[in-house]
């Protein structure tokens, strides 16, 4: 009889094959079979779209903004169904759509409903691209934040290599080509999802680390070694029940606000400061080529502080390790002020602009591990879908706020200082997080783990004293 009871599976490696595999797929769906592509594309149709059809360029402009809006609207619902129906389904489903609604954008007559309700569908199809981040969160234990990291300057890897692809097709075979084109690329994408793309699996914690029930449910087993344990759930639905909060529990939760507060906040200077920078610095005696450099050098900057802040998010177990790059975009913001033309001046510009790309960079995959470490994976795409409108309003509504204040006051210098308030408030802001509810592997935190805040709903009046204590500290 002993021979028949089963021990707890050793801890599955970050680096095995069977994950390697399932983060090659979601590389290449990101990259090739999202609405990237064709939002990346938009800076390449502007001349010959508008000469063709005689649009305007705020005409043309509505297209990103119909993708968005509708993107930003849909992103609850969509994130709902990812949780409910399964990642495979939705991406799988959602990448096909995206990739025939870019093909039939190649037949437009000039209408501009047309072009702005192909835009819209896409910002609606590339939506279920957010079931991407709940599979890598569930995909890596100890380097989840370093895989995290990666998988968010996707946008940064996708900057260099969509161009020359979108610029060669437009070349060779004009703008209607160049969607056929992208079309085919994306949909040539959907046999890698398809065979590779897997759900997400329960965490299996090491030998060590079994709970009671593990041994229970052993016992169980082997009084009755006749009945098999499910090894999966109906098609279509996901294969397990993830450990998490509810979306209702976690929105009941002071840290659900705390982040989605400290992200929006986050936001306003990157999006609200993107289109008038350039003339900022011009402002201030610098040339646009030196000023286009500096772009480029945040990009770089960005990208080295994602990979560090995914180390920090490995190695400290906190939320509070965000709130010095907040200190640090705060620092940059503020010295933009002091710009001056010459060789000083631009030295000072290159450090401002590599310490904001920098803290920006670190604090990608730091909302989404937060996430993940607060509530868990059942409701992870509903809680990003619900957020998901208030950062496309940032994206939005910031840089016309800042361009209307330039066109009434003539500057923007204290754009910057009420933007590095801003970031001063979501020092504080990450500050007041409580303490993880969910251990490294997403398993709910315990007794046997140290302090942490309770799973439990926050109306649940027998944990309401600790709770209370645990979210003080």
């Amino acid at each position: 009889m002993t021979a028949d009871v089963q021990t707890p599976a050793e801890e599955e490696s970050d680096f095995s094959i069977r994950k390697m595999k399932i983060a090659f797929a979601i590389l290449v769906g990101t990259l090739f079979g999202s609405s990237i592509l064709p939002f990346m594309a938009i800076a390449f149709l502007t001349l010959p779209m508008t000469e063709e059809f005689g649009w305007s360029r705020t005409e043309f402009s509505g297209g990103l903004t119909s993708m968005m809006l509708v993107g930003s609207i849909s992103a609850p619902i969509l994130g709902r169904l990812v949780d409910k129906i399964g990642v495979r389904v939705m991406i799988i489903g959602g990448t096909v759509l995206v990739g025939l609604i870019t093909m039939a954008l190649s037949l437009q007559d000039g209408s501009l409903w047309q072009f702005y309700a192909g835009f819209g569908v896409l910002g609606l199809a590339g939506t279920t691209a957010i079931g991407y981040s709940k599979v890598i969160g569930a995909l890596f234990n100890k380097h989840r934040g370093k895989a995290l990291a990666i998988f968010g300057i996707e946008s940064s890897i996708g900057g260099a290599f969509a161009p020359p692809i979108i610029q060669g097709l437009i070349s060779n075979y004009g703008w209607r080509g160049m969607f056929v084109g992208l079309g085919l690329i994306m949909l040539a994408v959907v046999p890698i999802l398809f065979v590779w793309l897997k759900e997400p699996e329960a965490p299996k914690p090491p030998k060590s680390e079994a709970a009671p029930a593990d041994a229970a449910a052993r016992n169980t087993a082997q009084a009755a070694p006749h009945e098999e344990a499910p090894t999966s759930a109906s098609a279509g639905a996901p294969a397990y029940e993830p450990p998490g909060l509810t979306a209702g529990e976690a929105l009941r939760t002071r840290d659900f606000w705390l982040i989605l507060i400290a992200s929006f906040l986050a936001l306003i200077p990157a999006m609200g400061l993107n289109p008038h920078l350039i003339p900022y610095i011009v402002s201030r005696g610098i040339s646009v080529e030196t000023a286009s450099w500096v772009l480029s050098f945040s990009q770089l900057a960005m990208a080295a502080g994602a990979i560090v802040g995914g180390f920090l998010l490995d190695r400290f177990e906190t939320a509070k390790v965000a709130a010095p790059f907040s200190l640090l975009t705060a620092i940059g913001l503020t010295l933009y002020l002091l710009l001056v033309s010459g060789t000083a001046g631009v030295a000072l510009l290159f450090f401002a602009a590599g310490l904001i790309g920098f803290a920006g960079g670190a604090k990608r995959p730091m909302g989404t591990l937060f996430q993940l470490r607060f509530f868990g994976l059942k409701a992870f795409a509903t809680l990003v879908g619900i957020q998901a409108p208030f950062q496309a309003f940032c994206m939005g509504v910031a840089p016309l706020l800042v361009g209307m204040y330039y066109d009434k006051y003539g500057r923007y210098e204290p754009v910057f200082v009420f933007m590095a308030f801003l970031m001063v408030i979501t020092i504080g802001l990450y500050l007041a997080l409580g303490r993880y509810r969910f251990a490294k592997d997403l398993t709910p935190k315990g007794a046997g783990d140290g302090p942490a805040e309770s799973q439990t709903p926050v109306g649940a009046m027998a944990d309401a004293s600790a709770a209370m204590k645990q979210e003080g500290a």
